[in-house]
């Protein structure tokens, strides 16, 4: 479990739609407008947008870079994910030391200060008897980070355990994203048993924006071809207008989905992804309300009843 208290988790900037659904301007609207309501923590990979566009491999992270050239970066706290080699969807990576180190001053050189997290991006490798320690040395070249102030952070690593034997030491030091929300908490899970004081961000939290109304076609949820089962739609709405008594209550299945992250005590934070102003500040709204009124126990016995009802993936 985390040791970070409810009332002081973090909420998060994601930009992996940045590019694939929300053009330049719309993204620093929503980097301004976060920024200008107190949030500092943005996140972003070297890979983003992940929309089988070549041409767009980067993009994300340029935007920002362009946005801190203009702007400065004295307001931001950022976290890139590094290792993969193409925005194609592939787990391709490149995670030698050299190519940590490599990537790392490229980034310093683009944020400054504001860098704030590095974190390892989709590792499939394993570690046979017959291969080489490539992971030993990812992990040498993150606790050099780590030694030199960074926060250091795992996504989308097949297998924990070996991170974990590569340096024992650092167990407590990751910041860990996972896939968490009404339907699956496995990803989590398959880390704390290694991992169990990291911290942990959650995304994915909504289910992919699931709403009570059918999706749009340009939705986060059609881009990136999300099934949702119509069960646990139901169920989610059903919950949503029961006479539960939460507090405050969610007027919406995203709010739903905060409350729910905000009243889990083994996450330390969440990473949206509005796709627009209006999206964006009825989160930070919502989420304001819950760090002053939502602090209660009853609220986990709420959740831990409304998770019992949905089929886990």
């Amino acid at each position: 479990m985390s040791n970070l208290a409810r009332e002081d988790k973090s909420l998060v900037l994601g930009t992996a739609l940045w590019g694939w659904g929300i053009d330049r301007n719309s993204a620093y609207e929503l980097l301004e407008k976060f920024l200008n309501n107190g949030g500092a923590h943005i996140d972003t990979a070297t890979n983003y947008p992940i929309n089988k566009h070549k041409e767009d491999f980067g993009l994300a992270v340029k935007w920002i870079a362009d946005w801190v050239s203009v702007n400065g970066n004295s307001k931001l706290a950022l976290t890139v994910k590094i290792g993969s080699i193409d925005n194609m969807g592939t787990s391709d990576v490149n995670l030698a030391s050299s190519e940590i180190e490599r990537s790392t001053n490229i980034l310093r050189e683009k944020f400054g200060n504001a860098l704030s997290c590095i974190s390892v991006h989709w590792d499939n490798r394993i570690n046979a008897e017959n291969q080489d320690s490539s992971i030993e040395q990812t992990v040498n070249a993150m606790s050099a980070l780590e030694s030199d102030g960074f926060a250091i952070g795992l996504s989308g690593i097949k297998h924990p355990e070996l991170y974990y034997k590569a340096n024992p030491a650092l167990a407590d030091r990751w910041v860990i994203q996972v896939k968490e929300n009404f339907v699956t908490s496995r990803a989590r899970k398959s880390y704390q048993r290694w991992f169990p004081n990291a911290k942990y961000l959650a995304y994915g939290i909504n289910l992919g924006g699931l709403k009570t109304e059918p999706a749009a076609t340009d939705s986060s949820i059609e881009l990136r071809q999300i099934n949702i089962p119509l069960s646990t739609s139901e169920k989610l709405v059903g919950i949503l207008n029961s006479s539960h008594n939460f507090e405050p209550r969610p007027a919406s299945l995203n709010e739903l989905a905060l409350a729910a992250a905000y009243v889990n005590p083994a996450l330390s934070g969440v990473i949206i992804g509005p796709r627009n102003l209006n999206q964006l500040e009825s989160t930070l709204e919502y989420w304001r309300k819950l760090k002053t009124t939502g602090n209660k126990l009853k609220d986990l016995e709420l959740f831990n009843q409304i998770s019992e009802q949905i089929p886990q993936a």
